[in-house]
């Protein structure tokens, strides 16, 4: 059986997987290791990492980031007309990073 492994950083997570006795890094959807640390929320859905990141420019209202630095704190983020924790906000980047481990498991 193999055991998934995330280091959620204040800027960039990874996502690694146990098995065997060896630990392979999982990469992303763009064949990268690190995942930037950010949420995209819009109508369009969900975003996380490298493409919610460069909507921090074109729809910063929607976007979230450093919220790791909150965690354990009552602050509020708002994505548009929604709030979040930062716990919420890095829960949506453990469900991505975790989706890598299974697209990598073949499950």
């Amino acid at each position: 059986m193999a055991i998934i492994g995330i280091d959620l950083g204040t800027t960039n997570s990874l996502a690694v997987t146990y098995l065997n006795g060896e630990v392979t890094m999982i990469p992303n959807c763009f064949g990268e290791f690190l995942t930037p640390s950010v949420v995209h929320l819009s109508g369009d859905g969900l975003t996380v990492g490298k493409l919610a990141k460069e909507r921090l420019v074109t729809d910063s209202q929607h976007t979230a980031q450093l919220f790791k630095r909150s965690m354990g704190t009552s602050e509020i983020f708002k994505l548009g007309n929604k709030s979040y924790t930062a716990m919420e906000l890095s829960a949506m980047v453990v469900k991505q990073l975790s989706a890598l481990n299974c697209k990598a498991q073949g499950s």
